[in-house]
């Protein structure tokens, strides 16, 4: 009889689910024709794009909609629980109705004013605290200079911050020098070898004429310290103006530094939408763009060409796992993101979402990634390092990160994962670089970069690795500056060399390599 029971609930739930949410019917409506049900919520957001009847393709109106019978609706009332009246701000908890008030009362999507002087914005109950320490305009911070307490407003046009950002430009255009001094001491040394050849094949040919043509064709091996030969452009994606006060536009940037040129290139406004910690992969010459600390619905595919890049969005369903603060890898024709639970999302539409893995705690913004059928974590709690079995679906806890740290970024290079900056657990930004071998699952460290940076970009091409950005906070643990400054090393070297800039300071960005 139990079993029956169940069965029914089973086939009530299937057959009164939306048909484009896959959830219990919320504020039910029905096509005009077929009686096709959706939530009122679905189908209008759906006709906003199609009138036309995502089942039966019949022509389907807001004005043509219908409610469905009464015994449709006291089903549908009885099969769903209630849900919180904060839904509209992004709460998805359905409760029973004796505990809603309870819930309502304490719900983290609950709409709070900032208690900041001045402020009058209304930010999510479980964002306030962030919102007023780390976010609001108005919140007060301590000149480190002169230890006077203002707004943040007010400490952009402060005379101390103004002094430190001339010494900013004073210390760039310093690295710049002596960026040209090297090269042009490089370019003296090659000529000065290249007019010593040529003195050589000289004398040669006045002793041994016969010998010439080999003489010409022999090449001295000489070592060089001009920047790497590499191919390719890096892109840099994004930026995080909601920790740090950068300007908006530049989440919605990209820069290109191009070798042959040793120049940043800044294409202001071509993303469509705003990114931070976005998961980036190229799919044959197109950039997809998925998520991101900005929360978006919104997928995103970016074409350059010659004169520029074009953009086009499509939206994933509102239940993708795409569109919040998540740590993801593309492995084959889905994502796999690493956050509370883990969960798989097509790379087709409909941009399904399931999860594979139901897990015990949340993890920090860390890095993430893939080796054939595995999948490492570093960072999702400070110092941790995690490896995922795709084809096993398990989660093995390995060795950790000699030091706490998180928020770093990793590079993979033949076996091994280099760690590269990121927070201590004081949330104080590091300059330390170690590799893990996924062998002898050892660590070894390697030569510390010239600057500390929490939230780097890094990319490797060929042995040798780009580090680009982050950021670092003042003496009371506030975020308040981002990183233009980008540096290089080549694996087996004892030293990272400097860069030129970046047009614009970037945190939480990310980084691809496009060839």
């Amino acid at each position: 009889m139990a079993a029956n029971q169940t069965d029914l609930e089973a086939l009530l739930v299937a057959n009164f689910a939306c048909k484009i949410c896959s959830q219990i019917l919320y504020d039910p409506v029905q096509c005009e024709n077929n009686e096709d049900y959706f939530c009122r919520g679905c189908i209008t957001k759906r006709l906003g794009n199609s009138e036309t009847c995502p089942l039966c393709m019949d022509q389907l109106t807001l004005e043509t909609l219908r409610p469905p019978s009464r015994i449709v609706a006291s089903v549908v009332t009885q099969l769903k629980k209630p849900r919180c009246s904060h839904v509209s701000r992004g709460c998805e908890e359905n409760v029973q109705v004796e505990e809603l008030l309870l819930h309502e009362q304490t719900c983290g999507y609950a709409p709070v004013v900032c208690s900041n002087e001045g402020c009058k914005e209304t930010v999510n109950r479980r964002d306030k605290e962030s919102h007023e320490t780390e976010e609001c305009k108005f919140r007060k911070i301590t000149c480190e200079s002169c230890d006077e307490e203002m707004s943040y407003g007010l400490y952009e046009k402060h005379l101390c911050t103004l002094k430190i950002e001339m010494d900013k430009m004073k210390t760039r255009l310093e690295r710049v020098t002596r960026i040209l001094e090297q090269i042009s001491g490089t370019q003296a040394t090659l000529q000065a070898k290249l007019e010593a050849c040529e003195d050589f094949v000289e004398v040669s040919e006045e002793s041994e004429e016969e010998s010439v043509p080999d003489l010409r064709s022999t090449t001295v091996p000489q070592k060089s310290t001009s920047p790497p030969t590499t191919k390719g452009q890096i892109f840099i994606i994004g930026n995080s103006n909601i920790y740090y006060g950068a300007a908006k536009s530049s989440s919605r940037s990209l820069e290109a530094f191009d070798w042959s040129t040793m120049t940043w290139t800044l294409y202001e406004g071509c993303l469509l939408t705003p990114r931070c910690c976005s998961i980036v992969f190229l799919e044959g010459k197109k950039i997809m763009i998925y998520g991101g600390q900005q929360r978006t619905l919104e997928i995103e595919c970016l074409c350059p060409s010659e004169t520029g890049f074009t953009s086009t969005l499509f939206a994933s369903p509102a239940n993708s796992y795409l569109c919040n603060e998540y740590n993801g890898v593309k492995c084959g024709n889905r994502v796999i993101t690493f956050h509370r639970d883990v969960v798989e999302t097509k790379l087709e539409p409909p941009y399904k979402s399931r999860t594979l893995l139901h897990e015990s705690y949340t993890r920090l913004v860390c890095s993430v990634v893939s080796l054939g059928n595995s999948i490492y974590i570093i960072g999702g709690q400070p110092g941790r390092m995690e490896h995922y079995d795709v084809a096993e679906n398990e989660m093995k806890r390995l060795s950790p990160v000699p030091y706490k740290v998180t928020r770093m970024a990793c590079v993979v290079y033949e076996d091994n994962i280099i760690i590269i900056g990121g927070e201590d657990d004081g949330r104080r930004p590091l300059d330390d670089v170690t590799m893990f071998n996924i062998t002898t699952q050892k660590y070894k460290k390697l030569p510390s970069m010239l600057e500390k940076r929490a939230g780097c970009a890094a990319v490797i091409m060929g042995d040798t690795i780009v580090v680009m950005g982050g950021g670092r906070r003042n003496r009371k643990n506030c975020m308040t500056a981002q990183l233009r400054s980008v540096e290089r090393f080549v694996i087996g070297e004892d030293a990272w060399h400097e860069l030129p800039e970046m047009n614009v300071a970037k945190a939480y960005a990310t980084a691809l390599v496009y060839q």
